[in-house]
């Protein structure tokens, strides 16, 4: 008897497509359009884990960014400005969802030039203290000043018999 050759499964492949099908459609990369990522780098990625922003996160699979851009993607389908996606979200979840502060309130001006006042102050303190604490420079013993004019002796001889330009003396 010839051997059987199998039979096509028609239940199996469609089976196999649909799966691949739905593994295609959760694909996070699909949701990575220019787009999305323009209005991702205004917001916050809030995950609790990076300090990133919703375009630049670079965690698989992370809990916020990823419905956040398929959120995203939606409101870009929808025809909404960039603008007006970002006030939607910030709106929903407050100031918090934006990846900077925004310089219009005094909490976010304030945000903004803590650091360098606290850099600037910090210098001024740093300097007040130095100056305070500067103590003039003791006189030099009759053995240092032997020692350093032994070595200003050697270095002289050296010089001298180097070839090339001679230093001129102070």
């Amino acid at each position: 008897m010839p051997p059987r050759l199998p039979r096509f499964n028609l239940k199996l492949a469609a089976a196999f497509f649909l799966a691949l099908a739905a593994l295609v459609a959760q694909d996070p990369t699909s949701y990575l359009t220019k787009d999305v990522m323009r209005v991702g780098e205004r917001l916050a990625c809030r995950c609790g884990t990076c300090r990133n922003t919703v375009g630049n996160c670079p965690m698989l699979r992370c809990d916020f960014t990823y419905p956040m851009r398929r959120r995203i993607f939606g409101m870009k389908q929808a025809g909404m400005s960039d603008d007006a996606i970002v006030n939607t979200i910030v709106r929903e979840e407050g100031v918090v969802a934006l990846s900077s502060p925004p310089a219009s309130s005094i909490g976010g001006l304030i945000t903004w030039t803590m650091p360098a006042v606290a850099l600037v102050a910090g210098f001024l303190i740093y300097s007040y203290y130095v100056r305070r604490n500067r103590k003039p420079p003791e006189p030099l013993s009759s053995f240092d000043r032997a020692v350093i004019e032994r070595f200003q002796n050697q270095i002289d001889r050296e010089l001298d018999d180097s070839p090339g330009p001679k230093p001129s003396r102070r």
